[in-house]
């Protein structure tokens, strides 16, 4: 299919790191259902539903399913590198001084803490589990079924 093998490869070039806003998200899925949508040649006049086209195309996942797949990969791989490597130091690493007012803005490691705690995990019992590649790789492939 034309789709998982082009399109979606370019769409999440990179996704790993990227911090994303539910807007970003909504953005990403309206592609994801023209693209499905044109390929059967389906319009939204013809009134049928997301769920219905997802099974036509046989398309379980959602791009952001698996956008938060790669994400909890690319965590737990940086959780595995020694402590002198700089995406190690990156990810623990605080910087000083004060954050300005309002609504902060999201960073990559919020969306790690969401897409934990969608496991019923917090970050410190995260990092932990990531020190096991089994163990983790069995928990992010199971990411997509919660």
């Amino acid at each position: 299919m034309v789709y998982k093998t082009m399109i979606l490869p370019i769409l999440m070039y990179g996704s790993e790191c990227w911090k994303m806003k539910k807007e970003d998200e909504r953005k990403i899925l309206t592609f994801e259902m023209a693209c499905l949508r044109r390929m059967l040649g389906i319009t939204r006049r013809d009134k049928i539903r997301n769920e219905e086209i997802r099974e036509r195309t046989n398309m379980k996942d959602t791009a952001i399913d698996k956008i938060r797949r790669r994400r909890l990969q690319w965590f737990g791989h940086v959780t595995r590198m020694g402590e002198e490597r700089l995406p190690l130091r990156a990810l623990h690493c605080h910087i000083e001084g004060n954050r300005s007012r309002g609504r902060q803005a999201k960073r990559w490691i919020d969306n790690i803490k969401e897409d934990v705690g969608k496991k019923n995990l917090n970050l410190e019992e995260a990092a932990h589990m990531a020190r096991d590649r089994k163990t983790w790789s069995h928990l992010v492939s199971n990411s997509s079924s919660s």
